[in-house]
């Protein structure tokens, strides 16, 4: 059943051939949009493409400044419009700073700040010849607070400069009517935090002790709250993050 006032609208997805891209993906085709997933692994995409209902993908390095503009293009052409961006494609570089290589750094950065810039700005430069529409950009806790268990320079410097990216976006496009928020998750079960295991009630103390909920993200929570972000729901809504944490930013 379509819900959320997102019927017909068209949402690129970036990281969208695994965890969270495929979760909202599969939201955003509940809600009778058309999700186009953007990722590298074209295999995993077109699986995924022909299982999620009216989903389109589009094979894309949004690092690579071709394929970001080709990624755009393609959508245009293919669906007319462009209601929508997840900037959610992210990767991590744990280890001690002291451990962390300028070029590891470097990496983090590029694939988890510089291209949701510019991914933006070519997706804002579509929305505003439309009336604008709505950029939900994937921060994460760890933009807002350290965890010593958990040592990543370049994550935590990447997803900080997201949430403040959002704001001055939002700042700037707003005369457009182009809405630019963030999600800040807490700890789910991901391909990325494999290691945490599969089952949120049982992620290790040092995670569960820090939430004010006492446990890990469940599936499905943190996909309604970017539909929420997306849609006509938050309308009034932009420069906001929204945290989804269990509690864990305000301990």
């Amino acid at each position: 059943m379509a819900v959320n006032g997102l019927e017909g609208h068209v949402v690129v997805i970036t990281g969208g051939s695994s965890g969270l891209g495929v979760q909202v993906g599969q939201a955003l085709a509940d809600a009778g949009a058309t999700p186009v997933l953007a990722a590298r692994r074209v295999d995993r995409l077109e699986a995924l493409a022909a299982s999620i209902s009216a989903a389109d993908s589009v094979a894309c390095d949004v690092t690579d400044e071709a394929d970001r503009h080709r990624l755009i293009d393609t959508v245009m052409k293919r669906h007319g419009r462009l209601d929508g961006l997840v900037n959610n494609a992210g990767v991590g570089a744990t280890a001690p700073a002291f451990r962390t290589s300028t070029e590891a750094f470097e990496r983090v950065i590029d694939l988890n700040l510089t291209a949701p810039f510019a991914l933006s700005c070519l997706a804002a430069q579509q929305m505003r010849t439309s009336g604008g529409r709505s950029i939900v950009n994937v921060a994460s806790v760890l933009g807002l607070r350290s965890i010593g268990e958990i040592p990543d320079a370049a994550y935590v410097a990447s997803k900080a400069g997201m949430i403040g990216l959002t704001r001055e976006l939002a700042s700037q496009w707003g005369r457009y009517g182009i809405r630019v928020n963030a999600v800040a998750p807490g700890f789910f079960a991901t391909e990325m935090n494999a290691e945490l295991g599969d089952d949120p009630e049982a992620f290790p103390d040092f995670i569960v002790n820090r939430t004010a909920l006492n446990r890990g993200g469940r599936a499905g929570e943190l996909d309604q709250a970017v539909l929420f972000l997306l849609g006509p729901g938050s309308s009034y809504v932009t420069g906001h993050v929204l945290s989804v944490d269990g509690g864990m930013a305000g301990r």
